[in-house]
């Protein structure tokens, strides 16, 4: 799985226990302080993590493996909490802590599917690492229509991809899922190397 996913697999995979999210700034080498301060000055005054418009100087969520160099080398405030994902899958954590794992599914050839209850479900595609020669390659994205789920029916919002927690009054999410009266897909896909997420509190 690449980098980021991974996060969102523990995130999402109720037997996890504990999940590592890193608030700091990157650096290498040991002798580094946070960004302003680089070769760890007694005296020096650290750049701020936000601007003076308000807007974050966090490294961006990561979209390949491995990270491009030029991401990986910069030296920048690292906010894994904030990454596109993270704080959703928390609130499906809370929503879906204690379920059992139903209902695994999968194609065999890097996707995987499992239900949690009658009120959780979770899909995902292995991405592609370029230098790594025995992987799955490039598998694209994963359409979910006719996949009997077992939720109730009804506009899911899949969490794993919201940049900040649903508000209890959203109308629309970045991706949804669409779910018939017979609990089946109606529409919804899971992009490569990426997880989607839904739960029954997150209907539109």
């Amino acid at each position: 799985l690449e980098y980021h996913q991974q996060q969102k697999f523990f995130l999402a995979w109720p037997k996890s226990t504990r999940i590592l999210l890193w608030g700091g700034y990157s650096w290498s080498s040991t002798e580094q302080g946070p960004p302003g301060c680089e070769l760890g000055q007694e005296m020096c005054k650290p750049e701020p993590v936000f601007n003076d418009a308000g807007e974050m100087a966090c490294m961006q969520t990561p979209t390949v493996s491995p990270m491009p160099e030029w991401q990986a080398q910069k030296r920048q405030w690292v906010c894994e909490h904030r990454w596109t994902g993270v704080a959703g899958l928390l609130g499906f954590r809370r929503a879906c802590r204690g379920l059992p794992v139903e209902e695994v599914t999968g194609t065999g050839q890097g996707r995987l599917a499992f239900k949690l209850g009658g009120e959780c479900f979770v899909a995902l595609v292995k991405g592609s690492n370029e230098r790594w020669s025995k992987g799955y390659g490039r598998l694209g994205d994963w359409s979910l229509q006719g996949l009997a789920v077992g939720l109730p029916p009804g506009r899911y919002c899949d969490v794993a991809a919201l940049p900040a927690q649903l508000s209890k009054d959203a109308g629309s999410c970045p991706r949804e899922v669409v779910i018939g009266a017979d609990g089946v897909v109606q529409s919804g896909n899971v992009l490569q190397g990426d997880l989607l997420a839904i739960h029954t509190g997150a209907r539109l």
